[in-house]
């Protein structure tokens, strides 16, 4: 599996402005390959609960369909999300179960951390121990990509990044916050791939998004294509 060469771009996105749209984005995939991960389990690591559904809910779909085992390390609960909601944490928690149990047709691990939203950079080593825990000689690890724009994303995506290639486990990463921010010719050299949905797994995943009613937002319009995009 090869390894993008990042080279860390502080401008990449400035996080005050209006991205691109889905329209400027589908130059940078039209002539993409398409890319699946190799035979075995995968370990989804998301910062917050809907992480792993938005950016991979239908990779999880498809895998857990296929009879593959899948793990999901929900790093923190998205408390921070509404800090006035004195219940947050707990409505996301309920909410991620309802919608793997809409995502799959059988039963996924969540391996739940509690670190606190926001800052999970302070608690880096609890979520390394969990993925040597989670990952065995067979997983690939689905992170997310450590230059997304948002702190706990990028803490959880660098170590990740740096697990993986110490123990030469594949990896692939996922963008959420970089398409609602970045330009597309900041990302275009990083080497994407997709991994294409059928229409069974995107109906699934977007049951899945529902799920998620404590969000401020709807669902991005990237969670519309008919392909999730990972950096391997």
């Amino acid at each position: 599996m090869r390894s993008a060469q990042i080279k860390p771009v502080l401008a990449m996105f400035d996080p005050r402005a209006r991205g691109a749209g889905e329209a400027d984005w589908a130059g940078l995939f039209a002539k993409q390959p398409s890319w699946s991960p190799r035979e075995g389990p995968l370990v989804v690591v998301a910062p917050h609960p809907d992480d792993e559904v938005v950016a991979a809910g239908g990779l999880i779909h498809a895998w857990v369909a296929r009879g593959a085992q899948v793990s999901v390390l929900s790093v923190s609960d998205g408390e921070a999300a509404d800090p006035k909601h004195k219940r947050l944490a707990l409505v996301r928690r309920e909410e991620l179960m309802q919608a793997l149990r809409k995502l799959c047709p059988t039963h996924v691990s969540v391996t739940r951390l509690g670190l606190p939203d926001g800052g999970i950079a302070r608690y880096l080593n609890r979520v390394r121990n969990a993925l040597s825990s989670l990952c065995s000689g067979q997983s690939t690890l689905i992170s997310p990509y450590e230059h997304d724009g948002h702190p706990d994303h990028d803490a959880v995506g660098g170590m990740c990044l740096e697990f993986a290639r110490a123990n030469d486990i594949p990896i692939a990463r996922y963008a959420i916050r970089a398409w609602e921010r970045a330009i597309p010719e900041a990302l275009r050299s990083a080497g994407w791939v997709r991994f294409v949905l059928t229409e069974e797994a995107r109906r699934a995943k977007a049951r899945a998004l529902e799920c998620f009613r404590s969000r401020r937002h709807p669902a991005p319009g990237h969670c519309e294509r008919s392909f999730e995009p990972f950096l391997v």
